[in-house]
């Protein structure tokens, strides 16, 4: 027998070695990328190596993202040819990943040797190319702007990796994502494979169950806990039912993975514990615990905000479109850790939500400049301000043109009429009257669709994806307002926990009461002002005269709270009798 040659048996050792690792996949990522594994990340990790289609829910601190930055970083290393996507709802998260990829890129230098160059990064595309092996096509990841996914729609690859599977729109999932997958690694020779494999079957040299199927073609989704209401969870238990057909044989897998589940001293308990503080029983559940809710048991139902998202037909806007009208609402707050909360409504049928803004720590004039830029960038109809937290203080600004801008005056107050300036200011005192009216018009406007928030961006520009963040914000505020009643009677709208910000939920319930007065306005119809002298009421329309409010009269027995037939309707009619 012919001695093998050195470089034969180097050869033949090396690829035995590939072989060891692509069956230890969890050894590997500790010897090739310096990845060193918690024990539950281990048996993810195994299930997303080895197993084509698994969803893994997660909770924050888990690691989901490295771990889909390290399979695909592993996949590549040990299969020649490999293309790895990385997909997630905004191009931010999808750079997220990729961003894993290079700090194994910086820590391993066996992936920096198997690679022709450092990761790049372009303004629609992050990719790493490997080196070519065996006669292979390169290996390479891919990052990419999901949008509407008409940009994405001829790309291929083997193995797909979804991060906020949650927040992927699911037609977009379905008809642009996993067509993606539909390439086979070589798919001649994958077509003689299975020939030969079935020859041997029907001469009875061997079954089906002698052979191993080929790890490609695989999506790996991954994602925080999230409302069952999403296409998320009809995935998950559609995965549960072929595990459950299949047995151990099934290519299906679903995790939830919460914190608890973490060794001690990987995360920082006084992290969890204070976000535990702060944040809503079901809101930590689905950040920390992996959970997924029925619906959230606010004033404002979660399902009810994805409805009023999903193909909303719009997106964010940086600046206003030509013709059309905003409306703001601002809710002031300077200085230390407050924020100030800005919305901006594009006025129309329905009313669409363009843009939302979260200015921290910043000073009376600086937010001034900034309500002035706003308006100057949107054709502004109105602006409706809380005169609290410092309102007042910015309208003084603003009516005598801070910083040699067009003065910004309040229309409400008679004696301004003659002042020179833009009259699209209205000052807002939240007392409980006007609180209960302005949720109720805000929840009518989301359940009858007449307000609509954006989704996700189709642009791969990072301002937008930021921008989206503090979309999201907005309704995890709106989700965490609950509504109780006082000792007089009084409906309360407020956070469970003192500590929860609210400033974005205060400032769309402006925005969308404004929106609501604007329409009634353009209608010619009589409606109260908004509360700014205590114990008056008048017609919505300069120069109208104040009347005294009979409190007693307008609260009598009638119609409840919060629709366009309660309180106002009860006010209307004592605005009557007085006259």
């Amino acid at each position: 027998m012919r001695r093998k040659k050195g470089y034969e048996a180097l050869i033949e050792q090396g690829m035995e070695m590939v072989q060891f690792y692509r069956q230890n996949p969890c050894i590997a990522a500790y010897d090739l990328l310096r990845v060193d594994l918690a024990p539950i990340q281990r048996l993810v990790f195994e299930d997303m190596w080895f197993k084509n289609y698994v969803i893994a829910v997660c909770g924050r601190g888990v690691g989901k993202t490295f771990m889909l930055g390290t399979l695909s970083a592993l996949s590549c290393m040990l299969y020649p040819g490999y293309r790895v996507g990385l997909i997630a709802p905004v191009f931010r998260q999808s750079k997220m990943i990729f961003s894993e990829v290079e700090k194994l890129y910086a820590r391993s230098p066996l992936l920096r040797e198997a690679t022709e160059k450092k990761p790049t990064r372009g303004s629609d595309t992050c990719y790493l190319r490997f080196k070519s092996v065996g006669g292979y096509n390169p290996s390479f990841i891919e990052a990419l702007p999901l949008g509407d996914g008409s940009k994405i729609r001829g790309s291929r690859f083997y193995l797909i990796v979804v991060d906020e599977l949650a927040q992927v729109p699911d037609q977009t999932l379905d008809m642009v994502v996993r067509p993606m997958g539909a390439t086979t690694l070589e798919p001649m020779e994958n077509v003689r494979r299975i020939e030969r494999q079935k020859q041997l079957i029907k001469l009875g040299l061997a079954t089906e169950d002698d052979f191993e199927e080929e790890t490609v073609n695989k999506m790996i989704m991954a994602s925080s806990g999230f409302y069952k209401f999403n296409h998320m969870y009809k995935r998950m238990r559609d995965h549960w039912d072929m595990m459950e057909k299949d047995g151990e044989a099934s290519q299906y897998r679903v995790w939830q993975v919460p914190y608890q589940e973490m060794p001690e001293g990987f995360l920082d308990m006084n992290n969890i514990m204070e976000a535990k503080r702060i944040m809503s029983a079901a809101e930590f559940s689905m950040e920390y615990e992996a959970a997924m809710v029925s619906d959230s048991e606010g004033f404002f139902k979660a399902s009810i905000l994805e409805a009023c998202t999903d193909e909303s037909g719009h997106t964010m806007e940086v600046r206003g479109e030509p013709g059309a009208e905003y409306v703001i609402g601002v809710d002031p707050s300077q200085g230390g850790d407050a924020s100030c909360g800005v919305v901006i409504i594009k006025y129309g049928t329905p009313n669409r939500v363009v843009n939302v803004l979260e200015l921290k720590r910043k000073t009376t004039q600086e937010l001034t400049m900034m309500i002035q830029a706003i308006c100057d960038s949107y054709n502004v109809v109105r602006v409706f301000m809380d005169k609290g937290g410092g309102g007042k203080a910015i309208m003084d600004l603003l009516e005598e043109g801070y910083d040699d801008y067009e003065p910004i005056i309040d229309r409400t107050e008679d004696e301004k009429r003659h002042l020179k300036g833009r009259h699209i200011l209205e000052m807002v005192n939240f007392n409980p009257t006007w609180i209960a009216d302005a949720n109720f018009t805000t929840l009518a406007m989301l359940e009858d669709k007449k307000l609509l928030f954006p989704e996700p961006p189709k642009s791969s520009a990072d301002i937008l994806g930021e921008m989206y963040e503090n979309v999201k914000t907005l309704k995890k505020q709106m989700l965490n307002i609950v509504v109780t009643q006082t000792s007089s009677g009084a409906l309360h709208f407020d956070t469970p926990k003192k500590t929860q910000n609210k400033d974005l939920y205060s400032a769309v319930i402006l925005a969308a009461h404004g929106c609501r007065m604007v329409a009634k306005e353009l209608e010619g119809e009589p409606e109260p002002i908004l509360y700014n002298k205590a114990g008056y009421i008048r017609e919505h329309k300069p120069n109208a005269p104040w009347n005294v409010l009979n409190k007693k009269k307008a609260i009598g027995p009638g119609p409840s709270i919060g629709n366009d037939r309660g309180v106002h309707h009860a006010i209307l009619k004592d605005k009557r009798r007085i006259k």
